[in-house]
């Protein structure tokens, strides 16, 4: 089991973009209460990408859910590097591997026609500026604050919705992994933040506040182009501390436990068992919404599931499509004393390339 603190990643500096990565996100989730009864989780997720360091594409996925009625609003927009960066690298390069895709050979001959699939929308402008790091895709902003950008604001404004944030760490940004490369990525989060602001809908406004996640990944990875996958679960557990497990397609789990105090407890002796299943009526993808986690190490058992299932969002590119929605999680930890006590918390599951 290996401990890490921030250390080998500099931040306000790495807080990005790095012009060397091919790919590139920031993001983030929240719970939040309004003062007017709703419950809403959100989500979004900025995507740069672009093999050269100049001409990089823009991305964004977000998503607005009223856990009152279980019922979310989806949203992705894209710019033209995006589509042109599409036509001639990466659909070509999935097409190569899976020729007998018609799906992607579908959404290839609709972006050559500059059609964009519902419910894709294009962005008319994006742009990034530094010191401190502000990322404007089209209506939406993601803008750290201050010079050393600890903590940030968002705004996902669409036609009927309006979401504006403040996110502030509780806790220190962690290494994930122990040392912020688990993977081909580098990867460090600030696993809760105190969340405040307002979301507007057709039907009210209201004052929201809650707890939120924040995360940011580059590198140099084409599992997206490939179609390949993975399952993630980030994990706010009601004793102030949380997961975050992940199993890439290729292997290589892993298990970060965050302490209060920033601490990270990090192994790849983990397992992931399967538990109930559902099947998306626009996709036919099968998703896997309910598991089993073991962690031996830390003396931890948990059983994941979803919220609600109906949780999938629509992609761009190869991937096609994801699950990507709120879970509640519940288990028990075994104690140096030879004592077990529950756990609890909830959190978002991350599900990727089973639409493919």
């Amino acid at each position: 089991m290996n401990e890490g603190r921030l250390d080998r990643i500099t931040l306000p500096k790495d807080t990005g973009p790095h012009g060397d990565a091919n790919i590139e996100w920031w993001y983030f989730f929240a719970f939040l209460n309004g003062d007017k009864g709703g419950r809403y989780a959100v989500m979004a997720s900025f995507f740069r990408v672009g093999e050269l360091e100049i001409g990089k594409g823009h991305y964004i996925i977000h998503t607005l859910i009223d856990l009152n009625r279980k019922k979310r609003y989806n949203f992705s927009s894209f710019d033209t590097r995006v589509k042109l960066a599409m036509l001639a690298i990466y659909l070509p390069f999935y097409l190569l591997r899976h020729p007998t895709d018609r799906r992607i050979w579908r959404l290839y001959k609709q972006l050559l026609k500059d059609e964009i699939p519902a419910p894709h929308k294009m962005l008319e402008t994006a742009r990034i500026n530094q010191n401190p790091l502000e990322l404007t895709y089209g209506s939406h902003r993601l803008n750290f604050i201050g010079e050393e950008a600890v903590g940030f604001e968002v705004l996902l404004k669409e036609t009927n919705s309006e979401v504006e944030l403040e996110f502030t760490p509780m806790k220190p940004a962690a290494l994930i992994g122990g040392d912020g490369k688990p993977n081909d990525l580098y990867y460090y989060s600030t696993t809760r933040n105190s969340v405040s602001g307002m979301i507007k809908t057709d039907s009210k406004t209201e004052s929201v506040s809650g707890t939120g996640w924040f995360d940011h990944q580059w590198g140099r990875d084409y599992s997206l182009v490939k179609g390949s996958g993975w399952d993630w679960f980030g994990l706010q557990l009601s004793d102030g501390r949380e997961l975050l497990l992940n199993q890439m397609s290729s292997g290589k789990p892993m298990a970060n436990l965050i302490e209060e105090d920033g601490r990270i407890h990090f192994t790849r002796n983990i397992t992931f068992q399967k538990v109930k299943y559902w099947k998306s009526l626009k996709t036919n993808a099968r998703y896997p919404v309910e598991w089993e986690i073991r962690i031996p190490e830390l003396g931890i058992e948990l059983h994941v599931e979803a919220e609600f299932q109906n949780q999938e969002m629509l992609i761009i590119g190869p991937i096609q499509a994801i699950w990507e929605g709120v879970c509640k999680v519940t288990g028990s930890e075994k104690l140096a004393n030879g004592k077990s006590r529950s756990l609890k918390g909830r959190g978002f599951m991350e599900l990727v390339g089973y639409a493919n």
